[in-house]
């Protein structure tokens, strides 16, 4: 079982470079039930991004609240009929919110703090999978 702060990392990964772990190079690592919520739901964090970022329609009543642990982000697509609320933890907004900025998303972009907090699990997932132990120089690109 993977503790929680290492599935944000994993799924903060997983949302900003989701080819980060081969499914057929670490075939046993994706059997592990919290890799794939983990993967699961960054595919989920990655589909708001493209609803944000206009690939489905117009996008109306963008609304992000906060709440003790978390928020909810809530948006409109009228072209397809959609209210979808989502809540968020505070990790996962801000993957949403670095990625919606990347793609150009009116109203929100990632904050300073929000940089922060994903560098941080950026590095604690370096840290998890041991990629400073890589040898990169017999690599193939």
């Amino acid at each position: 079982m993977i503790e929680r702060s290492e599935r944000e990392a994993l799924v903060v990964g997983m949302t900003l470079v989701p080819t980060l772990v081969s499914r057929n190079r670490s075939f046993a690592f994706f059997e592990d039930q919290d890799v794939r919520r983990a993967k699961a739901r960054a595919s989920v964090l990655r589909g708001i991004v493209r609803h944000l970022a206009g690939a489905t329609g117009c996008v109306e009543l963008l609304d992000v609240s906060h709440a003790t642990e978390g928020c909810e982000l809530t948006y409109a697509l009228p072209g397809m009929r959609l209210l979808r609320r989502a809540r968020l933890a505070g990790v996962e907004l801000a993957c949403v919110r670095y990625l919606a900025g990347r793609v150009g998303v009116v109203g929100l972009r990632a904050t300073e703090e929000d940089r922060v907090i994903l560098e941080m699990s950026l590095r604690s997932l370096a840290r998890g999978l041991r990629l400073a132990d890589l040898d990169l120089s017999k690599a193939t690109v």
